[in-house]
């Protein structure tokens, strides 16, 4: 592996703000022109180059990700022509979004997930971090997969069952199920829920306590805490998202957000 530093990736990224401060936490923020991240074919090709820089600079020793504005990542770009799926586009997606994934569980040092508002979309990025903060607002579900038509076939389908339990992660798949941060929180999705302006500074009181532990200890724990997850994924992702493609061309699928009575009628956690 070819090492790099901080300054070869921090300003390459569109849709992705970096920062990092003297104790090696780098701070990750999905954004859109800088507000709320609207997810498309942007994002997912940044987000899942990014994992893999990160992941080849030492100077990193905690990450933690977040999103621009209220959401954490709660928006997706409509896509207005239904025949834009062909093998050949699959397969780029199959292989970024085999990153998305792999890339993150590649990091070698912990990651946080502070959850600064609803998370409708690609959530599975917060679930595979090792620590997951949400804000009081936050809203957990998949609006971009059953709902629209097509499977979960990207990681979600193994993320949320393993986290929440069997039964209960076919059910929000199936029925497109919101869940809110406490929730979450009761069903062990999530480790803590906080008031949203405390969201980043808890994820940083947390990454100042791990980055001071000595770094084999932290890289170290990180992998063996992830390998099982790997392992998984890396069959999963790959045969999930090759099933993804097949439905998304048969049925030529047209992904756009949810809206009106669509979205009225997914089901809700009740209080």
């Amino acid at each position: 592996m070819a090492w790099i530093t901080f300054d070869d990736y921090k300003d390459k990224y569109e849709h992705i703000k970096l920062e990092r401060d003297e104790d090696g936490i780098l701070l990750v923020t999905f954004h859109t022109d800088g507000s709320d991240v609207v997810w498309g074919v942007g994002v997912h090709d940044n987000v899942s180059s990014l994992w893999d820089d990160i992941s080849r600079d030492r100077g990193n020793r905690v990450v933690i990700i977040t999103g621009a504005g209220d959401t954490f990542i709660d928006k997706e770009a409509p896509i207005e022509n239904k025949n834009w799926v062909t093998p050949e586009i699959w397969l780029g997606l199959h292989h970024d979004a085999k990153r998305l994934v792999l890339g993150h569980l590649d990091i070698e040092v912990p990651m946080i997930a502070a959850v600064n508002g609803p998370a409708r979309y690609h959530n599975e990025q917060a679930l595979l971090c090792d620590i997951v903060i949400a804000s009081e607002d936050a809203v957990f579900a998949d609006h971009a997969h059953f709902s629209q038509g097509n499977i979960p076939g990207d990681g979600m389908q193994i993320i949320w069952p393993l986290v929440i339990g069997l039964n209960r992660g076919r059910y929000f798949h199936l029925t497109g199920q919101e869940i809110t941060a406490q929730q979450a929180y009761e069903w062990g999705a999530v480790n803590e829920v906080v008031p949203k302006d405390q969201v980043v500074t808890r994820a940083y009181e947390l990454a100042r306590m791990l980055a001071a532990k000595p770094t084999l200890t932290l890289r170290s724990t990180r992998m063996l805490m992830v390998n099982e997850l790997k392992k998984t994924m890396n069959d999963a992702v790959s045969h999930g998202m090759m099933t993804e493609g097949l439905v998304a061309m048969g049925e030529g699928w047209n992904p756009s957000p949810l809206t009106g009575p669509e979205l009225a009628a997914g089901v809700k956690t009740p209080a």
